[in-house]
């Protein structure tokens, strides 16, 4: 005995995500490696007319990384040798000299605290 037809199920997912938009469109970090086609100095000039002293460039030593352009306001949460030392320890693998690569970094504080009730 043939089956009856029945209508197909057709379901539409749609996910949606939003975020302030920030000026300039950059990151909160960009990585400059050592032979990209935009220097640091450019990088940070670029940074400069679109928002004028809100990053600030940090020079790396070693590595394929040459100096990082980052937001200004994370160096209010984080010193800047520790910025560094993440940035590069988890992103510097994964870039060659030759690129520049934006990054997003989120602080977020997590704490706790333990209340005596005498």
């Amino acid at each position: 005995m043939a089956k009856k037809n029945t209508p197909s199920k057709r379901q539409l997912e749609l996910r949606l995500s939003g975020q302030l938009f920030e000026i300039p469109p950059l990151w909160d970090v960009l990585l400059i490696g050592r032979h990209a086609p935009i220097g640091p100095e450019a990088a940070r000039r670029m940074a400069e007319s679109l928002a004028p002293g809100q990053f600030t460039l940090l020079r790396v030593e070693k590595g394929p990384v040459e100096a990082l352009l980052v937001r200004k306001n994370l160096l209010q949460a984080l010193e800047p040798k520790a910025l560094e030392e993440v940035l590069l320890e988890e992103l510097a693998p994964l870039l060659s000299e030759e690129q520049v690569v934006r990054a997003q970094v989120e602080v977020v504080l997590h704490t706790g605290r333990v209340i005596r009730l005498d």
